[in-house]
């Protein structure tokens, strides 16, 4: 694995540290906001405070596999996490999340979370190949968008992938995610799978989109 890579642009890449949590919790509630409409309510630090407790409930798989760019202020801009075939799935809700949400967020916010998320893994894909890994809570900060820090972050995860001998990168996507579904496109993923019809009105329509890599 990388431990650290200097662009020319001066954006390095680097595995996710311990230290970078609080930051990968905010970046998390601009994820769900995309990803999961409606599944997190209260102030965005309410929130945050919750996405930070289940990063720091289980750290070492919290982080790994998950990896950053920074600016040349060392500051955070984006994050993307790879699932290898061999690693197991990453827990989004360890044990005590449930309280924490109801402590900070209230009963009500807590069941429409509840809902939600129940609702997006009707529609999870998990027919991936061994020969495949997973692109997974791929974030650029929304004040970092349009210089094409997404097309950097993906490029280096892919670089982690074939150091690992995979040959293929896969991720999906919401349907309704108009500029991830641009960016992946534009970087070479293609369609393979979509939300069946009937799964959609239990749940949001999805692509499963897969790379090869050289």
């Amino acid at each position: 694995m990388p431990i650290e890579e200097t662009q020319k642009d001066n954006i390095i890449f680097r595995p996710a540290a311990p230290t970078d949590i609080p930051i990968l919790a905010d970046f998390l509630v601009q994820l769900y906001a995309a990803e999961l409409p409606g599944a997190l309510t209260g102030s965005p630090a309410q929130q945050s405070k919750v996405l930070q407790y289940t990063l720091e409930a289980q750290p070492e798989q919290a982080l790994q596999n998950r990896f950053v760019l920074c600016n040349t202020n060392n500051q955070v801009i984006a994050t993307g996490m790879i699932q290898f075939p061999t690693s197991p799935p990453f827990d989004r809700a360890p044990a005590g999340t449930i309280s924490m949400a109801a402590k900070i967020l209230g009963y009500q916010a807590l069941g429409r979370l509840i809902l939600t998320v129940a609702r997006s893994r009707i529609a999870v894909y998990s027919e991936l190949q061994t020969d495949t890994a997973l692109l997974h809570s791929i974030v650029v900060d929304a004040n970092q968008r349009g210089k094409g820090l997404g097309r950097i972050l993906l490029t280096k995860l892919e670089k982690v992938i074939t150091e690992q001998g995979l040959s293929w990168a896969a991720l999906q996507v919401l349907e309704g995610n108009k500029a991830a579904r641009h960016l992946y496109t534009s970087c070479g993923y293609q369609d393979i799978w979509h939300t069946p019809s009937w799964v959609t009105m239990l749940s949001w329509s999805s692509y499963v989109m897969r790379k090869e890599l050289q």
